[in-house]
């Protein structure tokens, strides 16, 4: 490989926040534009997999990177204007590293002008301040993973973008600046000829973050202007795999292939194929249409008078017979495949009269004997 790798081991110690240009760098110096012939189009639709470091593998570092850091922190920007004092407490705890405190537009020194506690964000000056505008410009854990309005601090999932706008001295007169890309709230810092602008009504600028339309508060010209922001790329986890890798607990989906469950299985209701209210899955997978089970039956539910049975698909058996021959040896409606467990007789009667006498005996897997009060009668078992 040609192209030399610069060494990034110590770029970003001091807490700085990637720029636009530095990720240009990085693509710049891990992707070989000649070796390997790639370029930004094809990190873009991530195409061309047969390359040393390839472009559709770069794409999905990036389509990822909100999920690793990107969306774990959101900007922060607070002012005390004509602030007179020793300590200032920060509405949110700092990350290590991330502050930036202004007086008047002018750069401070950690250590040398303030101390900052990360864990209580209290910031504290070394020498007190006596009326001057102070700006503090932080990152913080984000905590908000539920609006998805535009103007709102990135949420989980979503791809935060540092981007960078410069406008000419020769070229920009304008008190108005539309933004190529719609920013994160409080993500913007806007530099006149190297100076810090303040942010809000009253003061040198004001956003709408909601079109990405910067104000000033006069007209400007013959000055630089360089507008830092982040945005929030279209790019999410939920469009790249939500809907093929992982399973929706709130929304509708169609599972494909077959599924192995380890633990037990419960729902409200009978699982249905289709969606049709008539159709059952039995324990074997097979689909029943009967309210009761499709196992072998051989009897037609609504004829009393006839003898039939009923298997499970656990083994149990249930059989009936009706019996027309009083005192007699009669022959189960199925052959048992193990044993009888049970079979009790009942005497058919239309009038009242003695309770009877129904007995059964000699009973093996075809045949039972049956001794019935009357003519007529029923016989119940139970068995495998």
């Amino acid at each position: 490989m040609a192209t030399s790798r610069n060494d990034f081991h110590n770029k970003f110690n001091n807490g700085d926040i990637p720029s636009h240009f530095d990720f240009v760098e990085i693509f710049d110096n891990f992707v070989h534009r000649d070796d390997d012939k790639a370029d930004l189009q094809m990190v873009e639709t991530g195409t061309d997999n047969q390359h040393y470091i390839t472009p559709a593998l770069l794409k999905a570092a990036f389509q990822n990177a909100g999920i690793i850091a990107g969306n774990c922190y959101v900007p922060y920007k607070e002012f005390q204007d004509n602030f007179s004092g020793s300590s200032i407490q920060l509405e949110s705890s700092p990350i290590a590293d991330s502050a930036k405190v202004y007086k008047n537009g002018q750069l401070l020194k950690e250590i040398d002008d303030y101390n900052l506690n990360y864990d209580s964000g209290v910031l504290t000056f070394t020498d007190p301040i006596i009326s001057r505008n102070i700006e503090i410009n932080y990152w913080s854990k984000n905590s908000d993973t539920d609006s998805e309005e535009s103007g709102s601090n990135p949420i989980l999932g979503s791809l935060s973008i540092p981007y960078k706008e410069n406008f000419d001295e020769d070229t920009f007169t304008n008190d108005k600046i539309t933004l190529k890309e719609i920013p994160v709230k409080d993500s913007i810092r806007i530099y006149k000829n190297g100076q810090l602008l303040r942010e809000g009504q009253g003061k040198d600028y004001a956003v709408d973050y909601n079109n990405g339309i910067i104000t000033f508060s006069t007209v400007i010209s013959n000055r630089n202007i360089e507008v830092d922001y982040w945005y929030k790329s279209t790019v999410t986890l939920s469009d790249l795999e939500l809907n093929t890798k992982y399973v929706d607990l709130a929304t509708a989906q169609t599972i494909g292939g077959n599924k192995t469950f380890t633990e037990t299985v419960e729902g409200k209701s009978f699982v249905k194929t289709g969606g049709t209210a008539n159709q059952f899955l039995m324990a074997d997978g097979s689909v029943s249409t009967s309210p009761g089970s499709d196992y072998d039956a051989g009897h037609f539910i609504s004829t009393l008078s006839s003898g039939g049975y009923q298997k499970f698909s656990n083994g149990l058996i249930l059989q009936w017979a009706y019996l027309i021959n009083n005192t007699n040896t009669y022959t189960f409606p199925l052959t048992w495949p193990n044993k009888a467990l049970s079979v009790t007789l009942s005497t058919v009667r239309t009038s009242s009269g003695s309770r009877g006498a129904n007995h059964v005996a000699n009973i093996t897997n075809t045949n039972y004997y049956a001794v019935i009060d009357g003519t007529y009668g029923y016989m119940f078992a139970i068995g495998y």
